[in-house]
């Protein structure tokens, strides 16, 4: 036992003596890649049905569901990847076809900050930047197919309604010719 002590304390001035070079620079390359990275996140806004799959799937709530002012999609995701462990699940959960709304996309996994603090992690979320020109467009879309809607329906109901006047307007024929008939 004490040999083994000795032996340590040895190691330990020795490294002191002689401190050793590091091979790698983490900052320009990783240190180690997790062989189950797939990849950073992409969001594709306009494919995305605001389905939730993602968000619910996520096994350590990296994903939060960002609110639109249209009804298709209603929301969209956004990653947090200081959290993430991207597993993929998202993506796997994406049921638009044949292309993924969240995808994970290639790219490394270097995320080396300055300081750590809260306002760097916060640079650590996949962002989805939606032109207004596109939510104005969704819009008029929606507007439009309400217009079609409230179109057909009235289109419809006048119809019901110039069906029922004709049944009704049989019916006192037939009751007109069926007392005559009786007479006879």
């Amino acid at each position: 036992m004490l040999f083994q002590i000795s032996e340590r304390i040895l190691r330990v001035l020795k490294a002191l003596k002689e401190p050793r070079i590091a091979v790698k620079d983490v900052v320009k390359e990783p240190a180690h890649k997790s062989p189950i990275f797939r990849g950073r996140h992409t969001v594709r806004y306009d494919i995305c049905t605001g389905c939730d799959a993602c968000n619910k799937i996520c096994p350590v709530d990296a994903i939060k569901m960002k609110p639109l002012p249209i009804k298709r999609p209603n929301k969209v995701p956004e990653v947090n990847l200081a959290i993430c462990i991207f597993c993929g699940l998202c993506e796997d959960v994406c049921p638009t076809k044949p292309e993924k709304a969240i995808k994970l996309a290639g790219g490394d996994i270097e995320m080396v900050t300055h300081d750590g603090t809260h306002e760097t992690l916060e640079n650590f979320w996949v962002r989805v930047n939606i032109p207004e020109e596109w939510i104005e467009q969704k819009k008029k879309e929606e507007e439009e197919k309400a217009r079609k809607k409230a179109e057909m329906m009235a289109k419809k109901k006048a119809e019901a309604e110039a069906k029922k006047k004709a049944e009704e307007e049989a019916q006192k024929k037939q009751e007109i010719k069926s007392p005559k008939g009786e007479e006879k």
